[in-house]
């Protein structure tokens, strides 16, 4: 992956559509939000990590998550989870995928819970 596909995010976003149709199923699934938000509803099998709380890195780190491979990521509308998965990247998962919004996703076909 280059430096400018990088900054700019354009390989690391996959559309909930996309994310619907191509899915890994072996593959984790971040929700990044709130628990407060991950209560109210989430994607079948995500594992909630807030990527707003201050030890976020660590536990992503405790999750020993692949370094290679997918990982997928989501928050609300998908601001968030660009920014968690350039945080992944950053820890050497260089296939953070940022999949957008949970209500798209919903709307798209993803399973939840």
């Amino acid at each position: 992956m280059s430096f400018l596909s990088r900054l700019m995010g354009s390989s690391s976003d996959l559309s909930p559509a996309d994310f619907v149709a191509q899915r890994d199923a072996s593959a984790p699934v971040l929700d990044v939000r709130t628990p407060g938000e991950f209560a109210e509803g989430h994607l079948a099998d995500a594992v909630n990590v807030d990527v707003m709380a201050p030890d976020f890195r660590q536990k992503v780190e405790a999750l020993g998550l692949p370094n290679e491979g997918p990982v997928y990521l989501y928050c609300r509308s998908g601001n968030r989870s660009g920014q968690a998965a350039g945080i992944l990247r950053e820890m050497g998962h260089e296939g953070a995928v940022n999949v957008g919004g949970f209500d798209a996703l919903a709307r798209a076909g993803a399973e939840t819970a």
